[in-house]
């Protein structure tokens, strides 16, 4: 089997393969949530088989954003949005 398909552990997370998308800005958020475009967009990488799927910067502070529409994580309101997204 080739090393590509085979799991790779980082610390106590085993990923199936050692193929990673790596992040990609869609400039889509509205108040810094991730919505449900988000969700299709990371969760399809996911099921085509992407070990490791990374989301798009996400500004700590809204003085922080590079675009009016990047996502955010500095409230309540923001963690549980990308709950749905991060869950394994």
């Amino acid at each position: 089997m080739s090393a590509l398909f085979s799991p790779m552990t980082l610390r106590s997370v085993t990923l199936p393969d050692r193929i990673a998308v790596s992040p990609v800005r869609q400039y889509s958020a509205r108040g810094g949530l991730p919505d449900e475009r988000h969700l299709v967009h990371l969760g399809s990488r996911a099921v085509g088989g992407a070990g490791l799927v990374l989301s798009e910067a996400t500004a700590v502070s809204p003085v922080g954003w590079i675009s009016p529409a990047d996502t955010g994580s500095w409230s309540e309101a923001h963690v549980g949005a990308w709950r749905r997204k991060a869950s394994t």
